[in-house]
């Protein structure tokens, strides 16, 4: 099956995504199966639903599903909890501390997820805006974290935010 690009709402009906008793992530469509699937965010990630790659077990695209919220509720279910897991992007609620040594910053975070450290080598690289009032912030071993309107923080946070924005 060459890769199919869903453009309507109608075609992202005829699909189905669903875990099966085992775990295992499925995708069916014109009556033909595949099991293992893997789903990949293509770009933009300012938007996280639209542009999945459907990807077979071993790794070739089967699909593109361009918004995932035409989906059936079941699908829907399905592909959410599968990019929860593969893209779990902590959020920053808190900036505990913040200490500069040569070029590099050491940040302390409290996240949804529990407390973090994070090193950061170049903020100009490090921290990327992703909208207005998102950011995504890249730590030296490569794990990132989401910033969200650092105004709604507390004051310390926003004095932080100050010294690395």
């Amino acid at each position: 099956m060459n890769p199919s690009f869903f453009l309507s709402r109608t075609a992202l009906s005829e699909i189905r995504l669903f875990r099966s008793a085992d775990g295992i992530l499925h995708f069916e469509r014109e009556g033909k199966s595949f099991a293992r699937v893997t789903l990949a965010r293509c770009f933009p990630y300012t938007k996280p639903g639209k542009f999945i790659s459907v990807r077979s077990a071993d790794g070739s695209e089967i699909a593109m599903i361009q918004d995932v919220n035409f989906l059936a509720e079941e699908s829907l279910q399905a592909v959410r909890e599968e990019l929860d897991r593969n893209y779990m992007i902590p959020v920053i609620k808190q900036i505990l501390s913040v200490r500069k040594r040569g070029s590099e910053w050491h940040l302390q975070v409290d996240t949804n997820y529990g407390p973090a450290a994070l090193d950061l080598e170049n903020l100009h690289e490090n921290i990327q805006p992703v909208t207005d009032s998102r950011w995504l912030v890249t730590d030296r071993e490569g794990r990132r974290f989401e910033l969200s309107d650092p105004g709604q923080m507390d004051a310390r946070s926003c004095e932080f935010w100050k010294r690395l924005s």
